[in-house]
């Protein structure tokens, strides 16, 4: 048995180590509480969360709608054919219907006849619209484009003049510089990303034509006047020539297919059939007879119609 003083110094003693652990323990236990309790908020944040950490996106529509505006480019080919024939004054007459002016005609001569020749070339240009999505399967829409062309096309024909030593020689050009349309369009998804359609509407475009005669005979030329018309063609040399540019508008009819290879890109091919109205252009005389106005005479190139098939890439918004 301890003594007295011992007992109470003991209890002293254990009394302050009772303090100083409560003390040192006090942080600890808060330490450890506050931890319990973030964890606590964490787990019942990733408890919120976790759906949407973890559950599969969802994936991205395969089927696109088709309704919006959509732009892109296109290149293709394009060619015609071309007769043209001839409408004369009664000096021209002459050339193109030997008998029918007062003079005789020349022994031999055989009158130019309308001739043919073919066109070709490339376009290339841009094109945007907007589609219209009626329901799973239908569609509407209407399309504007505008395109360059190298499209053209040349013919000539030598026919006898004083045969057999001499002829004559007529030239008939035209090209289509560039062309563009304004076109509604419909047509049936064969598939979510296959459409299939129709389009037609308004065509404009500028045409270009020219014309020239020229004789390689007689050797001193000569010169023809009919009531007040006339012209004095010299050997060699053009005697008659004209040109002309200008707009012309028609329609355009046609239809072609697009496939959706993407979600905002798709791929066209289409043939068109373009009219641009008739056309024509009037070759002037250089030079008068003994009449005091010029002779002339009109080309016919009949309607400056064309083909076009193309393919191209739109980019849909």
């Amino acid at each position: 048995m301890l003594p007295p003083r011992h007992s109470v110094q003991r209890q002293h003693d254990l009394r302050i180590s009772g303090t100083l652990e409560s003390r040192r323990g006090r942080p600890v236990r808060r330490g450890l509480a506050a931890i319990a309790v973030l964890a606590s908020v964490a787990g019942a944040e990733a408890a919120d969360q976790s759906p949407a950490l973890f559950t599969k996106a969802r994936p991205a529509d395969s089927n696109p709608s088709w309704t919006g505006f959509y732009a892109g480019g296109n290149v293709g080919g394009a060619w015609a054919d071309r007769s043209v024939g001839f409408t004369s004054d009664a000096a021209s007459a002459f050339i193109f219907n030997p008998g029918v002016p007062l003079q005789p005609p020349f022994a031999g001569q055989v009158a130019p006849s309308p001739h043919d020749f073919s066109m070709s070339g490339v376009t290339g240009g841009l094109q945007a619209g907007y589609n219209w999505q009626l329901g799973g399967q239908w569609l509407v829409g209407v399309e504007g484009d505008l395109s360059a062309s190298s499209l053209r096309g040349s013919g000539r024909e030598t026919v006898p003049l004083l045969a057999p030593a001499f002829t004559q020689t007529i030239s008939a050009e035209q090209k289509i510089d560039w062309w563009g349309s304004i076109r509604g369009r419909f047509g049936a998804l064969v598939s979510p990303s296959v459409l299939l359609y129709g389009t037609g509407g308004f065509a404009f475009g500028r045409v270009a034509t020219f014309d020239d005669y020229i004789v390689n005979g007689p050797p001193a030329g000569f010169s023809i006047s009919v009531s007040g018309t006339s012209f004095a063609c010299t050997t060699g040399l053009t005697c008659f020539t004209g040109s002309n540019s200008r707009i012309q508008t028609g329609w355009t009819l046609g239809g072609g297919g697009e496939w959706r290879f993407a979600p905002r890109w798709s791929f066209k091919a289409e043939y068109l059939y373009v009219d641009l109205g008739k056309s024509s252009v009037t070759a002037n005389a250089l030079a008068t007879g003994i009449g005091p106005n010029l002779s002339r005479y009109t080309a016919n190139f009949g309607r400056a119609d064309f083909h076009v098939a193309r393919v191209g890439v739109n980019y849909h918004f």
